[in-house]
């Protein structure tokens, strides 16, 4: 093992997955077996900083590209020494608060050892005239001095894997290991990817009580997030919670539950309503949806007469050479004459063209000059929620339509429910929302916050199609709340050569005749395949649909999951070999178990506005940079060149077969579509529904008849959330019932579970309301035999 200090110059490469990190250092004093002035450094490391001293133990490598390089295995911060640099260490950004003259107050105390002193005796503290906010952020920053390194070595000892290490470290810094033995459990609706389980694994080492109530409450906190991420649900009944928490931690008495929750309640971690509990998080987004929501239903907008308005729509009519039915006629009056309105419908219903004429309408009625569309403040804004969403939507209204993050001015991953941003703000004639069903709360909570003079706002979407990955149903909720104007849009109106798509499609999400599935039509066919023969039947269909002039670029390929021999990795591996084909000059670059060549379609997978890229947008590789180490990828994203770090590569995957989920917001000319029995969990109807509504002119579905069966057969899981119950409790009588879609529409889950279970008033669990009336313990535990009650 082979020691030196050296100076931090810069960071030339990261990954926040795993802590990796390529450091750029300059040499303080020598290096066996090395006379360069700096090194490059590579390893795990935590928080360093630019011009600090560290101390690195481990090896000299040659690397095959880069050369000589220094491979630390451990490495620890050296206290600065010399009296002018530890005055400027003390008082600069690792310690808030401690200026240049307390920092010399506290050198001249202590001495040049002040660090080493107080890091070995925090006591040392009290000798020192400092306030108490000074002496927590003197400890603060000792403690964020702890090697990275002596910290992950003590979490993997609790059988933490490596990227639970990374978020625990990333959340604590040097206080993880005292967070963590404090209460294990405590960071099950902390830290993701972690759970109860793991906890318990803890709470034994540490000789944390069967019945702690550190564990019940860790209990309680899984079984809520267990039905926010897997289910969408953003309450869950206390019935079921006492059952699911007594099954998990094997604990039979519910007065020690009834405790926890209440707890945790008095700590303000969940929300009890009467009979359902939330995370208080979840309970104060939806509150907050629904108090914007009103705010924006009560600005004032110019009202136009209706003989106006269908004066208007004429010429709209004459225009654009259309001809609107009176359910389409009357959804551009709502929207021009209301603050707030909805509008849903299935494939070729004319959502698309109503906003056309929402558009032009409006143009005519308020004298809006062209120019001023293209303007730095335009008058219509667009959004949607993902990169191809917003694309489309701008080549087909001739406006342009943003991602709702760009819209925002929202950096990377910033739509998390905790995270305060500063939101620009959106004020103009209208708002159009598209593609609103993937929109979920903690997005439409700072989407609604950012409204601030907007006259219009219209939300548009097809409530049958899948519903956000993320928690929540905001846009069925609305319409299910029925506060504000509606229009269901259920007539066709397309004829084109796509039609027998669209038939099929509403067919599958009105569950009639299933039998259009396996029918050969000009636009789409079934073809038999078991999970083992899929590749070869993909293989097939791909080579002759070029063969019969289709584009490569046209043809995608949907499945359900990643995994299994009809799963996305293994699709994509056949897929590249076949659409892009590898020769010995090809260049490629690995990362994540993925090889990227030039001409491979990509897809990116976080939002990223520093590079304007988006979630779910569609890009191509157009050269790869071996002769760098930060740069080595470039793509084609509509027209533009993005550049690709290492780093990058992480939020970035081939697209040959991409998910279903991540289809939303798209239209392919080819799509082919992959079902089989392998992906029975996810098989629902709304996942059909919405894969076959990809498909802009031609369909293939291939996999087992079975699995198809079973999607068109299974109802979408109805999400219990608290928004329309909220939504409701704001809005008047008056302008529920006046909202009602309209009359040749067909009714929208006119009641929610939330509706049925929850009701106004804050309640304290207690085993009295338990074993009392109040709460019938037998009513959803079946299965759950008595002697658990003892």
């Amino acid at each position: 093992m082979v020691e030196f200090t050296g100076r931090l110059s810069g960071i030339i490469f990261e990954n926040s997955e795993d802590m990796f990190k390529i450091l750029d250092v300059e040499i303080v004093g020598e290096l066996a077996g090395y006379d360069q002035e700096d090194i490059k450094v590579t390893g795990s490391f935590g928080d360093v900083s630019i011009n600090s001293e560290y101390q690195f133990s481990g090896e000299l490598i040659v690397h095959k590209r880069f050369g000589l390089q220094f491979k630390a295995e451990s490495y620890h911060q050296v206290m600065p020494h010399e009296e002018g640099s530890l005055t400027k260490y003390l008082s600069g950004d690792k310690f808030p608060g401690i200026g240049r003259k307390t920092a010399q107050t506290i050198i001249d105390k202590l001495g040049l050892n002040a660090l080493q002193v107080l890091k070995e005796n925090p006591n040392k503290l009290e000798e020192l005239a400092l306030t108490q906010k000074q002496k927590d952020s003197l400890l603060s920053g000792l403690n964020s001095m702890d090697s990275y390194a002596e910290i992950s070595l003590k979490l993997s000892q609790y059988g933490l894997r490596k990227n639970v290490i990374n978020r625990v470290y990333h959340l604590y810094h040097g206080d993880s290991i005292e967070k963590l033995e404090k209460d294990p459990y405590a960071l099950i609706n902390e830290v993701s990817g972690y759970g109860f389980k793991q906890a318990d694994y803890i709470g034994e080492q540490l000789r944390i009580s069967f019945t702690d109530s550190r564990r019940i409450k860790g209990g309680i906190y899984q079984v809520l997030l267990n039905n926010l991420q897997e289910q969408g649900n953003t309450f869950v009944e206390l019935k079921f919670l006492l059952t699911e928490v007594s099954e998990l931690t094997e604990i039979p008495q519910f007065d020690s539950i009834a405790e926890a929750v209440n707890d945790l309640q008095r700590a303000e971690k969940v929300v009890v309503k009467d009979d359902v509990i939330s995370l208080q998080n979840i309970f104060e987004t939806e509150q907050t949806i629904a108090q914007n929501l009103a705010r924006i239903n009560d600005n004032k907008c110019e009202s136009f007469s209706d003989e106006k308005l269908s004066q208007i729509i004429k010429e709209c009519e004459k225009h654009l050479k259309i001809e609107y039915d009176e359910t389409q006629k009357s959804a551009i009056k709502k929207a021009l004459n209301h603050p707030l309105s909805l509008l849903t419908g299935g494939p070729g219903t004319g959502k698309t063209t109503i906003i056309n004429g929402i558009l032009y309408c409006l143009r005519r009625l308020e004298d809006i000059p062209a120019a001023s569309l293209y303007s730095e403040d335009p008058p219509f804004i667009l959004a949607a929620p993902t990169g191809r969403a917003a694309k489309r939507m701008s080549e087909t209204t001739g406006v342009e339509a943003k991602t709702i993050h760009r819209l925002l001015g929202l950096g990377i991953n910033s739509s998390n429910s905790d995270e305060e941003v500063e939101l620009n703000q959106i004020n103009g004639e209208i708002l159009i929302i598209d593609e609103m069903s993937m929109v979920d709360m903690f997005l439409f909570k700072q989407l609604l916050s950012s409204i601030v003079g907007t006259k219009r706002v219209v939300f548009v979407g097809d409530k049958d199609q899948l519903p956000s990955v993320g928690p929540g149903n905001v846009f069925g909720d609305m319409i299910t709340a029925s506060a504000f104007p509606i229009t269901k849009l259920t007539t066709i109106h397309r004829q084109g050569d796509d039609s027998s798509i669209i038939t099929l499609a509403h067919s599958i999400n009105e569950d009639q005749n299933t039998n259009l599935l396996f029918q050969k039509t000009k636009n789409y066919s079934f073809i038999p395949c078991p999970p083992a023969q899929v590749g070869r039947a993909i293989e097939q269909i791909v080579n002759y649909a070029i063969k019969k002039g289709f584009a490569k670029d046209d043809i995608q390929v949907l499945s359900a999951m990643y995994h299994g021999t009809s799963g996305i990795t293994n699709l994509n591996n056949l897929l590249q070999k076949i659409l892009n084909p590898k020769d010995e000059n090809s260049k490629f670059v690995e990362s994540h178990d993925e090889k990227f060549m030039i001409g491979d379609r990509v897809l990116q997978l976080q939002n990223n506005p520093e590079k304007d890229i988006y979630n779910g947008q569609i890009g191509k590789i157009i050269g790869i940079n071996e002769n760098k180490s930060d740069e080595i990828l470039v793509c084609n994203f509509d027209d533009r060149e993005v550049k690709f770090s290492r780093k990058d590569l992480l939020d970035l995957t081939r697209a040959y077969a991409i998910t279903i989920h991540k289809s939303q917001g798209s239209e392919f000319p080819l799509v082919i579509l992959v079902l089989t029995m392998q992906n029975f969990v996810m098989l629902r109807r709304n996942l059909l529904y919405t894969a076959v509504t990809r498909a802009a002119k031609n369909l293939v579905l291939v996999g087992e008849q079975k699995a198809f069966l079973m999607a068109v057969n299974t109802p979408g899981n109805n999400r219990k959330t608290g928004l329309a119950k909220k939504i409701i409790s704001l809005m008047p009588k008056l302008e529920q019932n006046k909202h009602k879609p309209d009359s040749n529409a067909k009714d929208i889950n006119a009641k929610s579970d939330t509706e049925e279970t929850e009701n106004n008033g804050e309640k304290i669990l207690t085993k009295e309301a338990i074993y009392s009336g109040q709460i019938d313990p037998m009513i959803g535990m079946q299965g759950i035999k008595l002697k658990k009650l003892d």
